[in-house]
């Protein structure tokens, strides 16, 4: 799997397909999430993200169609108004957190990356080789 087989512009919507937005590629790789936060969020074993500086991301359509919801430390996500799909996000106003499930072309790459793996779920079994780190990947 190769960077050189993705598009220049990656593109990517939600499930009602309300919500469209494309990223300028290649992106690297994914990284996984595995706390009990992302569990939460995403009702799955974690969340699976890459992230792109904001200059390469751009809505193409519906971004007045999101909704936020702030959880607790203000962590928290956004969604498709519509349909409830979870959306990329800025947290920190340079770099997007792109949900991977959402794109809409073949991306080439794999899970790069396992954070938070020390609160998996206890049914959850990770697979590959990517490194894998207890808490965040600088802890």
């Amino acid at each position: 799997m190769s960077q050189e087989q993705q598009p220049a512009v990656l593109t990517g919507s939600c499930l009602c397909g309300g919500v469209a937005f494309e990223v300028d590629g290649p992106i690297a790789g994914i990284g996984q999430c595995h706390c009990s936060l992302c569990r939460k969020v995403s009702g799955t074993a974690g969340n699976a993200v890459f992230i792109v500086g904001k200059r390469r991301f751009r809505w193409t359509r519906g971004e007045t169609s999101t909704q936020r919801f702030v959880l607790r430390n203000d962590w928290g996500t956004i969604r498709c108004a519509t349909c409830g799909s979870p959306l990329p996000a800025s947290h920190d106003g340079k770099r997007v957190w792109v949900p991977a499930g959402l794109m809409d072309v073949p991306l080439h790459t794999s899970v790069q990356l396992h954070i938070h793996v020390a609160s998996k779920a206890d049914w959850e079994t990770i697979h590959g080789d990517a490194p894998r780190h207890g808490a965040g990947p600088d802890a």
